[in-house]
């Protein structure tokens, strides 16, 4: 009998793994059963445009089962675009408490949630994650934090997040963007009584070592040696603005032409305006014809903007050409003047400023686009009516 017990225990142990593994296959089914009854529930809610029933019955059912995760991602972008923020909160927020999450899936949803604060106004908790992210060389977190600190003018900490992680930005927009965060730091030093000049000169001078070159800290490193008289340092950092940026040129062209005649060499400008003649604009060309007619040559100069107006139409060009003419041609004098009148109040109202990136246009500068928030996006306007 005692043997008999002993051949019956491996029998007796291998049915029971038979069919405990069979009830949890069942129980596995019965479970998915019930998931997807619900999801069919939230669903049909949703198609009878019982929509708020259907939201939140689907939401409850993400603290079943986090399988789909892509499909809860899909639903919270859904009540983001709704207006409905805390919901999509919601849905960030518990996805983030499954322990079974990737980490890739994970840092998606820790953005994802980020900008919801964002967009809720609930901006600490909104970096508390970004910086996280940015921590983790997250880069898809870089711009969102970008954005954050420009909102919040905090350019300090937009600055030590650079330098604490330097590898991440290399690209021209984020480079753009934090060389801007030293200048307007710069520039709060500026109005700082408690700081040195040079604290904010140094910190001009630090955007310069970016992995990428920007407009704004060469333009605001000349101002920076224009008001200190300095003159032969404004055109060093001038000329490097105007020969790497030509689209830039219209900013400091006249203060750069000042700063060769207070040296007494402004034949140095006029050579460099010849050297930029094939790559800039209208202006440019004006600036030509200026230092032709103060040599003598002012038929040369209408003849050389004439032949120029004809290969690229310019109102401005045009407005110069017509003074050329009125000094030249005494009988018609008043009515060229008239003209040119007419064409100058035509321009006035035209915008000297246009964003590369979403087409803003202004009658001032800024170095951040107030439509997309873009920085160094603005520029001088080009085409028919710019520059």
């Amino acid at each position: 009998m005692i043997e008999l017990l002993f051949l019956l225990l491996p029998v007796a142990a291998a049915y029971g793994y038979v069919m405990g593994k069979n009830s949890a296959k069942n129980q596995a089914h019965e479970q998915n059963r019930k998931i997807t009854s619900e999801y069919s529930k939230g669903l049909k809610f949703l198609l009878d445009r019982e929509e708020d029933q259907g939201l939140e019955h689907l939401i409850k059912l993400l603290e079943v089962s986090a399988d789909s995760v892509e499909h809860y991602l899909i639903l919270a972008t859904l009540f983001r675009k709704r207006g409905e923020l805390d919901r999509a909160i919601r849905i960030h927020e518990l996805l983030l408490k499954q322990p079974s999450l990737d980490i890739q899936v994970i840092q998606s949803c820790k953005l994802a949630l980020a900008e919801d604060y964002i967009m809720a106004g609930l901006l600490d908790s909104a970096e508390e994650h970004l910086v996280e992210l940015v921590k983790a060389d997250y880069e898809e977190a870089l711009m969102p934090i970008i954005q954050l600190y420009s909102q919040t003018r905090e350019w300090q900490k937009g600055v030590s997040m650079y330098e604490s992680h330097a590898d991440l930005f290399t690209e021209q927009v984020y480079c753009a963007a934090i060389a801007n965060f030293y200048c307007e730091a710069a520039l709060e030093y500026q109005a700082s009584e408690n700081q040195s000049p040079d604290h904010s000169t140094d910190y001009l001078e630090r955007a310069l070592k970016l992995p990428k070159t920007t407009i704004r800290p060469l333009y605001e490193l000349g101002h920076d040696a224009l008001g200190k008289e300095d003159n032969v340092k404004a055109i060093y950092y001038w000329r490097k603005l105007v020969s790497q940026f030509p689209c830039a040129i219209p900013l400091v062209l006249q203060d750069l032409q000042v700063c060769y005649q207070r040296l007494n060499i402004e034949h140095e400008f006029h050579a460099l305006v010849n050297d930029l003649l094939k790559t800039s604009g209208v202006l440019v060309k004006i600036k030509h014809c200026e230092g032709l007619v103060e040599a003598g040559h002012t038929q040369q100069a209408v003849a050389y903007l004439t032949d120029s107006l004809k290969r690229e139409p310019s109102i401005r060009g045009f407005s110069f050409l017509l003074k050329l003419l009125a000094t030249k041609q005494d009988k018609f004098q008043s009515v060229l003047n008239e003209v040119d009148n007419l064409v100058s109040a035509y321009v006035a109202t035209k915008p000297d400023y246009q964003c590369r990136n979403c087409g803003f246009t202004s009658h001032k500068l800024y170095w951040l686009c107030p439509s997309c928030k873009s920085w160094e996006s603005i520029l001088p306007s080009q085409g028919v009516d710019g520059y």
